[in-house]
């Protein structure tokens, strides 16, 4: 309407005059005071007239339209920000006034010299305090007014929920930021007799309610925990509360419960009586109530009630878990438990609502001292998750459909029952450790539970092998059980077959989480020192390793195409990691059938793969280099020296004889290395040799050859491999240059830095060299 547009040229002018209104009103304040140290009366109408600018701004804030109210809260926002140093204006090199009356620009650098001593800044904050603090009182009642909503929201013509609730968080800001004035005790004990007001009148208006949970969330940060009795005194009230069941007030009630819970957690933690209450209000009274509601009028709302509802019960059990187990003598957590696993297998609820449940279930058992009684209640809460599982497993074919297995779901991602059971399993990990080492337990509770269950997590998995992020959470779920069990893992029967498992379901639908579960396992396991253990992870590696290293090699010879890029970066990363172990590279080089053919295959395929392209294969072709070259460390007896132990020197032998001695498919490793090691400063020289970390890593390979045993070798086969790249690289550099490059080389090996440099000079060479060819130079 017109008179909107009016109001809202008005409010705009009202918006910009915040840092204006603050400025005057100090100064004004100032001007009066050195009036009366003189004896004089201060004139009036300025106050008067600031007073009225000020009450113009409040009333913007109060009205029911929220473009028009946000220009009040421009206002203040800017009396806030001039008050904290932050409405500074920035110099205008071009401004006449300022050219012409250089006084006001020195006062203005003085004034900016000050801001920049904190000192001085604190001093004119503490001056300025007293002045504005009574119109940021006001500021903060009229936001709470803003921030009401209306009775019946549906009813309220024009009413949009989602701006209505930008709104309220850009009063927060300023609400927050009054704390620097009025202190956060002024607002809490402010919205205390409020509370006191609203809670004697009947019926309880609910939307004051949640306005007064509104504000205190809001300054909660900014208020010393546990040192008011206002937020005790609503915590109090909520469970007694009349909580709507229709309309949009419903939802938006509830949601003003769980918002104060949420922020509380802490203070509901170290307090255990009105913990237990809000425990008990949540899982009997708060979340069963919400399911039944009706949606509100945005499609969102309803949803985000249940989330942030789910989110304050995992936080309050996150928080307060170590008092749950011990309330009660030790009784409480049992209810919790019980309940919460109800609520997790209630299916009105999102599956995002309930995973946060699972989390909070998983923080309360983690920290029970009685694992008999932890294996316990977790068996029943993956069995009770196991339920719903019937009619899915009961539909699956009788044998495994493997890579033939398509997505059958609308979204295309794994149904949500199964993706709840993984997270039932795995919901107990971050146990902390136990003291006592005597009364040692004979097994773990959450592994105990998986070998119990693990015939329905293999059905769950080898037939579900199409759905990504299923079995990502799977593997996930394996190394937090794997990693915080460590101890009893290696001795568990179920360690084995979990592995196994993996490694069908790789095969079935390759994907790099399967690497990255097996890299994290030999990270768990590898310094165990277990030669059964040890043969266990060298077999695994294998197992993963083995195929994809002969299928790129397959590929290079033309015989097919590789897997995805980060299936292969990822299983050479978990294959230099086994090697980077002594243990297990010794019995890997020493016995192990699937080693040679690997390391054969990998030195085939590495050229081939950065002279395809090197953009897409770079971060495989540096994990298939930081392989090689932790073969090529253990060949090097420094890498042992000062421990020459019978271990290390046989695993230094057979290192040797891998990479010099021992006849491989396609014969023997080292003159292939170094050739293979040309022809890819050959393929990064038209890509940019300083790009990436492929030359970089090619010089590190080089390097570890020539400060090595291999080092003779390495000198005579390098200018023959320079030689046999196509042309024009072969011609690149002449004989004598080349003699010279092996020769510093040599002289640079023991400085890494240098050493790169000049292997990146090679690179750059090459591209000089193709540069010119294309261009007919």
């Amino acid at each position: 309407s017109e008179l909107t547009a009016r109001a809202a040229v008005l409010g705009r002018l009202v918006g910009e005059l915040g840092g204006v209104f603050a400025r005057l009103t100090i100064a004004d304040s100032r001007d009066s005071a050195a009036a009366a140290a003189a004896g004089h009366m201060a004139p009036q109408v300025a106050t008067a007239s600031l007073n009225d600018l000020a009450e113009v701004a409040l009333h913007f804030c109060a009205l029911r339209h929220t473009d028009l109210a946000k220009c009040g809260l421009d206002f203040w926002y800017a009396v806030l920000a001039h008050h904290l140093g932050a409405a500074a204006e920035e110099d205008d090199p071009f401004d006449e006034d300022e050219v012409s009356m250089p006084g006001l620009r020195a006062r203005d650098q003085q004034a900016w010299a000050a801001a920049r001593d904190p000192e001085a800044e604190n001093q004119r904050r503490a001056e300025e305090r007293p002045v504005l603090a009574p119109y940021i009182e006001k500021m903060v009642k009229s936001h709470w007014q803003a921030v009401r909503y209306p009775a019946e929201p549906e009813k309220e013509a024009h009413f949009d929920w989602d701006e209505f609730v930008r709104f309220r968080e850009t009063c927060s800001i300023n609400i927050t930021e009054a704390c620097l004035v009025v202190t956060p005790r002024w607002i809490i004990d402010h919205i205390g007799s409020m509370l006191e007001q609203i809670c004697a009148k009947q019926p309880i208006a609910w939307q004051d309610i949640d306005a007064c949970v509104f504000v205190l969330t809001g300054v909660a940060s900014r208020a010393p925990a546990g040192q008011d009795t206002v937020i005790p005194k609503l915590i109090e009230l909520l469970p007694q509360l009349p909580y709507h069941t229709d309309g949009f007030k419903a939802l938006l009630f509830r949601n003003a419960a769980s918002r104060l819970i949420l922020f509380t957690s802490g203070y509901l933690a170290l307090n255990p009586e009105p913990c237990k209450q809000i425990l008990r209000f949540l899982t009997l009274q708060h979340l069963p109530a919400i399911p039944p509601l009706p949606q509100g009028p945005d499609p969102d709302a309803k949803k985000y009630c249940e989330a942030i509802a789910c989110d304050a019960m995992k936080m309050v059990m996150t928080a307060a878990r170590k008092g749950i187990v011990t309330a009660d003598g030790g009784s409480l957590w049992r209810d919790v438990v019980s309940a919460v696993i109800t609520l997790v297998a209630d299916p009105r609820f999102t599956v995002d609502c309930r995973a946060q449940l699972v989390f909070g279930i998983g923080q309360v058992l983690s920290v029970l001292e009685n694992w008999d009684e932890l294996e316990h209640m977790l068996d029943i809460f993956v069995t009770r998750m196991e339920d719903p599982l019937a009619p899915i497993l009961n539909a699956l074919p009788p044998e495994p459909l493997g890579s033939r297995a398509v997505k059958t779901t609308p979204d295309g991602k794994a149904p949500l029952e199964l993706k709840l059971y993984i997270a039932a399993v795995s919901s107990v990990y971050n146990m902390p450790p136990r003291m006592d080492t005597l009364n040692r337990p004979s097994h773990h509770p959450v592994l105990a539970v998986v070998e119990k269950h693990f015939p329905t997590i293999e059905r769950v998995c080898i037939h579900n092998t199409q759905y990504d992020e299923l079995m990502e959470q799977v593997c996930l779920a394996f190394s937090y059980i794997l990693g915080f069990a460590r101890e009893y893992a290696p001795t568990s029967p179920v360690f084995v077959p979990m592995m196994k498992l993996m490694a069908r379901c790789c095969e079935q639908h390759p994907q790099p989480f399967y690497m990255g579960l097996v890299r994290s396992v030999i990270g768990f396991f590898a310094a165990t020192g277990s030669e059964q253990l040890d043969a266990v992870l060298v077999d695994l590696t294998g197992l993963f390793a083995a195929p994809i290293a002969r299928q790129l090699a397959a590929a290079a010879s033309g015989g097919g195409s590789p897997l995805p890029p980060p299936i292969n970066a990822a299983s050479y990363e978990m294959l230099a990691e086994a090697l980077r172990h002594w243990n297990l590279a010794l019995l890997a080089i020493r016995s192990a059938q699937w080693l040679p053919e690997t390391l054969d295959a990998t030195i085939e395929a590495l050229p081939r793969l950065a002279e395809d392209n090197q953009a897409i294969h770079e971060r495989t072709v540096c994990a298939m280099m930081r392989f090689l070259r932790n073969v090529l460390l253990w060949g090097d007896p420094e890498t042992c020296k000062g421990d020459a132990t019978p271990d290390l020197l046989e695993l230094q032998k057979q290192a040797q004889a891998l990479v010099v001695e021992r006849p491989l498919p396609r014969g023997q490793a080292l003159p292939r290395l170094v050739a293979a090691l040309a022809r890819l400063l050959a393929a990064a020289a038209p890509n940019g040799p300083t790009k990436g970390e492929v030359v970089p890593s090619v010089a590190e390979v080089l390097r570890t050859l020539l400060v090595g045993p291999f080092e003779y070798q390495t000198s005579t086969g390098l200018p023959a491999a320079l030689r046999a790249l196509p042309i024009p690289l072969g011609t690149a550099l002449g004989e004598p240059e080349q003699l010279r490059l092996v020769q510093q080389l040599k002289m640079e090996k023991g400085d890494s830095r240098r050493f790169v440099r000049t292997v990146l000079g090679v690179a750059e060479q090459f591209a000089v060299s193709l540069k010119k060819a294309q261009f007919g130079g």
